[in-house]
């Protein structure tokens, strides 16, 4: 063969498609650089600039690439609505988490330059395993999010309790990947194939292979979104990461590292439909359970917001036992507007970390609203969003969730759910009860706040009740993503 026949017979990647990761790499190999040239001065000016414009410019280009739909890279890369979706929300929080880095760690004299180009990489992996059903590709971008996970969890300057979370995650984190490995494994021996969508709907005869790979893959990612019993790691990192970091892993993390399993549901569903349902009920019923009845009794408010995280895996993981195209579309609209609700708490409890004398105990929120009225205001919006309380985008997602529960006959992890939820009010309206109901324990006051924070959380805040008074602003876009996803 001529060298003509050879640079024929090569398919040139479609770089169209992957554009906005190409200007996240781009981005982050430019902050790297920038960090080993420049003056600790000019850094923290620079590079959350930097950031800034290079997140921008990879949102405008999702709606360039979301315009063609297809494969890349020989197959390894899945350009589809989907995709497109997911990186939109996961780009717009990590430019609300750039807006609250800079203050938020010179206040806690703890500046890293490494911070915002782990952040940029930790994104770049995110994004790519949204938008990929090749084995080899979800492993190499699951192994990118997770050690930038560790690293900027440990990035708090004298903490212990920082180096501890990150210390926890780096073990549990560590397992879940070499579970996955595992599975991979398996799979590839039952199918001879490293595209999930070949392997799940090969007819071999070697099941065996195939359910032992599904079980080792699926618990690498059980232990990723903290499900039961496989959540350890999740309070401990949550509360000792910087909380702008924590926002990150609450909404991005959770973004990232369910999406692939959103995409192998109708697959394996197809093929094991009622065990499926069974095993996957049952955890997310365990999971809502025992996120909620922990949550109860926390007095720290990160540790707090972390088991609500843990039970609100629960309520995703109810949907993704809907073998329906309902349950797919449940699904990614609660994945979606959990990640603004989480973000936009955590982002009020950085603020308020700023303020003198600010433990993250919860009764310090006592007569909140006399010190700090709007963030007393927004707070509450979340809190009653996360509880599931009209007008908010809580209340329709969990609203979905139970729809697509009964669609498919699921009543008893209904009343599950229902029953943690109204376990759930004790914490989240004692939180209100505290800041509008209860006077001022202390003085709380937050100076120097910048343009972009308090944007970042009038825009998160905002989106907290508007996607619920026109929720079909997002079902309009998600529902052809679902459908043509289950359609395959």
């Amino acid at each position: 063969m001529d060298i003509g026949q050879l640079i024929g017979e090569l398919q040139l990647p479609k770089l169209g498609l992957f554009l906005p990761e190409l200007v996240v790499l781009i981005t982050a190999f430019l902050l790297f650089t920038l960090d080993l040239m420049l003056s600790s001065p000019l850094k923290r000016r620079v590079l959350p600039s930097l950031s800034a414009i290079g997140y921008l410019l990879a949102l405008m280009s999702v709606g360039v690439s979301g315009k063609t739909h297809g494969d890349t890279f020989y197959g390894s890369f899945t350009n589809d609505g989907l995709g497109s979706l997911v990186k939109l929300f996961e780009l717009a929080i990590a430019l609300t988490v750039v807006a609250f880095s800079s203050r938020y760690f010179r206040s806690k004299r703890s500046f890293y330059g490494e911070f915002y180009y782990m952040l940029a990489f930790t994104l770049l992996g995110a994004m790519i395993l949204v938008s990929s059903y090749n084995l080899i590709i979800i492993y190499v971008s699951l192994e990118l999010v997770s050690i930038g996970f560790y690293i900027l969890t440990a990035l708090l300057r004298g903490s212990f309790i920082s180096k501890e979370g990150a210390f926890k995650y780096l073990i549990l984190g560590g397992l879940s990947i070499a579970l996955a490995s595992y599975g991979a494994v398996f799979m590839y021996i039952y199918a001879g194939s490293i595209d999930l969508r070949e392997i799940l709907t090969y007819s071999g005869k070697d099941y065996h292979y195939l359910i032992l790979g599904l079980v080792f893959f699926l618990i690498g990612f059980a232990i990723k979104i903290g499900a039961v019993p496989f959540h350890f790691w999740l309070p401990d990192a949550y509360q000792g990461a910087p909380t702008p970091v924590t926002a990150f892993m609450a909404s991005v993390g959770k973004l990232a590292f369910f999406l692939p399993v959103v995409r192998i549901m109708p697959l394996i569903q197809e093929k094991f439909s009622l065990a499926w349902m069974l095993t996957v009920g049952v955890i997310a019923a365990v999971t809502m359970l025992y996120g909620n009845f922990v949550a109860l009794v926390q007095r720290d408010i990160k540790r707090l917001l972390a088991y609500s995280s843990i039970a609100h895996s629960g309520y995703v993981l109810a949907a993704v036992a809907v073998t329906e195209v309902i349950g797919l579309k449940a699904v990614l609209y609660f994945l979606l507007v959990y990640a603004i609700m989480a973000a936009g708490s955590f982002f009020v409890v950085a603020l308020l970390e700023r303020a003198e004398g600010w433990n993250n105990e919860t009764w310090e929120f006592s007569g909140l609203r006399f010190n700090l009225p709007y963030l007393a205001f927004a707070f509450m919006v979340y809190m009653f969003a996360l509880l599931g309380v009209p007008p908010t985008v809580g209340f329709v997602g969990k609203a979905l969730v139970f729809m697509a529960l009964s669609f498919d006959g699921l009543w008893w992890l209904a009343f599950i759910m229902i029953l943690s939820t109204a376990i759930s009010t004790g914490y989240y309206v004692r939180l209100v009860v505290l800041m509008y109901m209860k006077d001022k324990e202390k003085d709380v006051s937050v100076v120097g706040k910048s343009y972009g924070e308090v944007v970042s959380l009038i825009f998160l805040t905002l989106l907290t009740v508007a996607l619920a008074v026109v929720p079909d602003v997002l079902w309009q876009v998600l529902s052809p993503a679902s459908e043509a996803l289950f359609a395959r």
